[in-house]
């Protein structure tokens, strides 16, 4: 089923897959990461930024995939640019905060950043294609 989806969608399915990495990010952050947060160690403020931002993420993604631009590959590059910059605002509060995170707080922040930036490689060959 999933498959077909892709299929039917594409290109546009990356704009879906983003945007559902974007909401569960925001899923995360807000619904577990926050109210845990001593357990994590990032500051609340930090959490919330890196929320904002992928919510902004989320919010771009879902709207590529809606509309179905004709030239998708420069709303592609904003999502690889986006993606990029959640990634170096995450790790500038990693570094920033290190002596105050948890170690459950370390390993979801490095989690993601190589989930995320799993993502970008696959994005960057179908920016290729």
């Amino acid at each position: 089923m999933i498959q077909k989806l892709f299929q039917k969608f594409q290109p546009y399915t990356i704009f879906l897959l983003d945007a559902f990495g974007a909401s569960i990010s925001l899923l995360v952050l807000f619904g577990v990461v926050l109210p845990f947060q001593p357990y994590f160690g990032m500051p609340i403020d930090a959490l919330y930024k890196l929320g904002i931002l992928a919510g902004i993420l989320f919010f771009y993604s879902n709207t590529c995939f809606m509309q179905k631009p004709k030239h998708w590959k420069p709303f592609l590059l904003g999502v690889i640019f986006g993606n990029l910059t959640y990634c170096g605002v995450s790790m500038y509060f990693l570094i920033e905060n290190w002596n105050v995170l948890q170690s459950l707080g370390a390993f979801y922040f490095i989690w993601e950043k190589f989930v995320i930036l799993g993502i970008v490689a696959y994005e960057v060959v179908l920016l290729r294609k």
